[in-house]
């Protein structure tokens, strides 16, 4: 069987909201993949992002499930080493700190929870069909930035097939709020026709990623501050943490009261499948 390609759904919950999914199912062992166009992308919209363009951003991110061990074929410490590798690629060329918390929340499934109290980024597993799936910005619902990895597939790094380096930093590209690309060749295609990670340390971006990022935040540079590292932050790196999430803190209050509409249904918090 061949992998198919996206497909629009609709699912009520109080509201009908357009979900977008690129499939890349089990079947991604057979020799040849052919893609398959994916339906209209929802518009790009990142994290809030008080001071403009080209301004600090603060994304907490914390493992839910994802080092319990269900995942055999990869050690913690890889799982770890790939996931901060694929947020250091995106942070590499705009001003976003991802800063790793414990992690606090229900237990991972495509359930709408509330977000205040959590960290941002909740990165785990669960049984699903797609290869992985990603919500997008929205500082109302818990499920936004999300990223939900397939824990029925053998993930690896080598061999090609199934990367775990390559779909995170896909996933991630969701993330923060980029949608597919279509035109040029990038890590955000659409479509895994064919590997381009092997280890770690052989990840990449290209300038379409690049391109659509900066688009979104603007150029700079940003960091990953893992919780494994034994490092005392100097203290301008605690006052960027404050502020920026003082800042997300106070969206989100804002948004709660009505202050500030809310997205259209459509365009936040879908789960967008590789």
């Amino acid at each position: 069987m061949i992998p198919s390609g996206t497909q629009l759904a609709k699912v009520s919950a109080g509201a009908d909201v357009l979900l977008t999914t690129a499939h890349v199912r089990l079947a991604l062992l057979a020799a040849a993949v052919l893609p398959v166009p994916a339906a209209a992308d929802p518009i790009s919209i990142g994290w809030p992002q008080p001071g403009g363009r080209g301004t600090d951003v603060v994304i907490t991110y914390s493992y839910s499930n994802l080092l319990d061990g269900t995942l055999l074929l990869l050690s913690n410490s890889q799982l770890r080493g790939a996931t901060a590798e694929a947020m250091r690629l995106w942070a590499a060329h705009a001003p976003l700190h991802f800063i790793e918390q414990p992690d606090s929340g229900p237990h991972v499934s495509d359930i709408p929870y509330p977000g205040q109290g959590h960290p941002v980024l909740r990165i785990g597993h669960h049984e699903t069909e797609d290869l992985a799936h990603a919500f997008f910005p929205d500082v109302m619902d818990g499920r936004a930035g999300d990223i939900h990895m397939s824990s029925g597939i053998p993930w690896r790094f080598e061999g090609g097939q199934w990367n775990f380096l390559e779909v995170m930093t896909h996933e991630l590209g969701h993330t923060l709020g980029l949608t597919h690309e279509r035109n040029e060749p990038a890590v955000m295609n659409p479509f895994f026709s064919q590997p381009k990670f092997g280890p770690l340390g052989t990840g990449f971006l290209l300038p379409a990623d690049i391109r659509a990022l900066q688009a979104l935040y603007g150029p700079g540079r940003g960091s990953v501050r893992d919780l494994d590292l034994d490092i005392v932050p100097e203290p301008g790196t605690f006052v960027l943490v404050c502020a920026g999430l003082g800042a997300l803190a106070r969206q989100r209050f804002r948004q709660r009261r009505g202050i500030v509409g809310r997205r259209k249904a459509g365009r936040s918090s879908q789960p967008f499948t590789f």
